[in-house]
């Protein structure tokens, strides 16, 4: 269960941002990127749960999903990782799944029609806004 240890991961630093500030969390976002193969259901679970007992119980929290965002290194032609995978099979797809830098052996770009790709946004999880008590 790594959202275990992630989620640990992020109420640490809240803490350690609480105490230096010297002031309450009301309010944090998370962002979990749609390629980061994290279950966000079970992040948004664990991050009420596992707050239960510390200074973090009553904030408010609030868990959004990161779109894929993909970039042709030739043109700079940007769309979302979605988009770019529809027209595959369902074998090309689930080649792609757990390894999403291979779109480059199985798209092109619709711009300019070059196979280089880097993924922008989307791969993995952070911390995106922190409110504090005023």
């Amino acid at each position: 269960m790594h959202e275990a240890i992630l989620v640990e991961g992020i109420i640490s630093a809240l803490l350690e941002i609480s105490r230096e500030k010297g002031k309450h969390v009301d309010y944090f976002k998370v962002s979990v990127g749609e390629l980061s193969q994290f279950n966000v259901e079970l992040i948004r679970y664990l991050l009420t749960e596992m707050v239960k007992g510390t200074e973090l119980e009553n904030t408010h929290v609030d868990v959004e999903v990161e779109e894929a965002i993909v970039k042709c290194l030739s043109c700079g032609f940007k769309l979302s990782f979605q988009e770019l995978i529809d027209p595959l099979s369902s074998n090309e797809k689930e080649a792609i799944h757990f390894l999403p830098e291979l779109i480059s052996s199985f798209c092109k770009c619709p711009s300019c029609s070059m196979s280089d790709f880097e993924i922008e946004h989307g791969r993995g999880v952070r911390i995106v806004e922190v409110r504090l008590d005023v």
